[in-house]
């Protein structure tokens, strides 16, 4: 009787969040050091949230690491189970829907433009979610999975 229930997530919540402030972490370094080479310029979220909550960037960073540590941590003790793969694979498959969904929706309405901005700023940003999502499902201890596809 190994399903997907409360306790299990709760159990499982500690490891995530530490998966996902090293995973923020991680991101967050190769946004500010490795974009600048691909791209010619650091992203910096954290600076692009504070700006458009009009809080400055000391409230950005807070956001992004509460959103990484927490949004997406807790995001993928929920549907991490779901996913195929080992754990790590489940965490880049994780991560490149949430890419999607920044790059479409999210980037445009913070004035980021569609998918970052442009193609290498795209493909930085893909880049930093597979980090993130390897990084993410490694360390996360997801919640036993039903094998027969019963909640």
């Amino acid at each position: 009787m190994s399903g997907h229930t409360a306790t299990n997530l709760l159990n499982s919540l500690p490891r995530a969040v530490a998966g996902g402030l090293s995973a923020t972490i991680a991101f967050t370094l190769m946004m500010k050091f490795l974009a600048p080479a691909m791209i010619g310029h650091p992203m910096d979220i954290a600076a692009l949230l504070g700006t458009f909550t009009g809080l400055g960037t000391s409230a950005g960073i807070v956001m992004h690491f509460l959103l990484g540590s927490l949004g997406f941590a807790v995001g993928f003790l929920i549907v991490g189970p779901y996913l195929p793969g080992a754990v790590w694979l489940r965490g880049v498959i994780f991560m490149v829907g949430v890419w999607l969904i920044v790059g479409l929706i999210v980037m445009p309405i913070l004035g980021g433009g569609l998918f970052f901005g442009g193609p290498k700023e795209a493909t930085a940003a893909l880049g930093g979610h597979v980090v993130f999502g390897a990084i993410l499902g490694t360390i996360a201890r997801l919640p036993s999975r039903p094998i027969d596809g019963t909640p």
